[in-house]
């Protein structure tokens, strides 16, 4: 394991696929369920640029994604103890109950949420939450699981704030902008080249639906999303 705390998420195989993992598109990242990899997909990106703050912009994905895994694993861990130490508890094994794992967890948020932890700590807990979470979801165990959800709730509210803090306005902008530029880039050229191809297409299919669900199908994307997509593109017309 690249994290001695994680009992679930697989940070090496993440990070091999991080780079082409798509939401839209279906597939999960990693063994992540799909419904929680494209917030887990901003973390694991995030905490890479802090794993190597000596890099500029996005020269970390260079290295292989073991070392990749192998860093941010010990930043995450660093950051744990850290809040753990403040709480004077001890980090929860991988192997303790869902019940212990939960207690503590509840105990680090709430110091995490009142100390003088940075948005990096405070990034690194909420992966450990969603690493629960995706555990515990994957055992079925879902009463359980909503009480994790509430404390990433509380955390990712946290994290806004604090990088709202972080940076004066401008500048916040200008780095959130340059960030979703590139995250977003080959989600965008897809999009573009499937309203292009419906504008010049489209009398040739039944309805909407009908090119939606072809395509979908050819390219390997999610109907709903292929949908959305052209229902907006339609109303922006006219």
């Amino acid at each position: 394991m690249s994290c001695e705390y994680l009992r679930y998420i697989k940070l090496q195989e993440a990070y091999e696929q991080l780079e082409e993992f798509m939401y839209f598109k279906g597939a999960n990242l990693s063994n992540i369920q799909h419904q929680f990899g494209e917030t887990l997909s901003f973390c694991f990106e995030e905490l890479s640029y802090a794993a190597f703050d000596q890099c500029q912009d996005d020269a970390w994905k260079v290295f292989p994604a073991v070392e990749i895994a192998a860093e941010v694993g010990d930043l995450i861990e660093a950051s744990l103890e850290q809040i753990a130490t403040a709480a004077e508890i001890s980090m929860p094994s991988r192997s303790a109950s869902a019940k212990t794992t939960i207690g503590k967890l509840t105990i680090l948020s709430i110091h995490a949420s009142f100390g003088d932890f940075d948005y990096w700590q405070k990034m690194s807990l909420m992966v450990y939450q969603y690493d629960l979470l995706c555990w515990l979801y994957s055992k079925s165990k879902i009463e359980e699981a909503f009480e994790v959800y509430e404390l990433i709730l509380r955390t990712h509210g946290e994290l806004a704030a604090d990088y709202a803090k972080s940076f004066t306005s401008a500048l916040r902008s200008e780095i959130a902008r340059d960030r979703a530029l590139k995250r977003h880039a080959p989600t965008n050229r897809i999009k573009l080249d499937l309203l292009a191809e419906w504008d010049k297409t489209s009398g040739g299919y039944k309805s909407r639906a009908d090119f939606c669900r072809i395509i979908s199908q050819r390219d390997g994307l999610l109907y709903r999303t292929v949908y959305d997509w052209i229902a907006m593109h339609d109303r922006n017309k006219t």
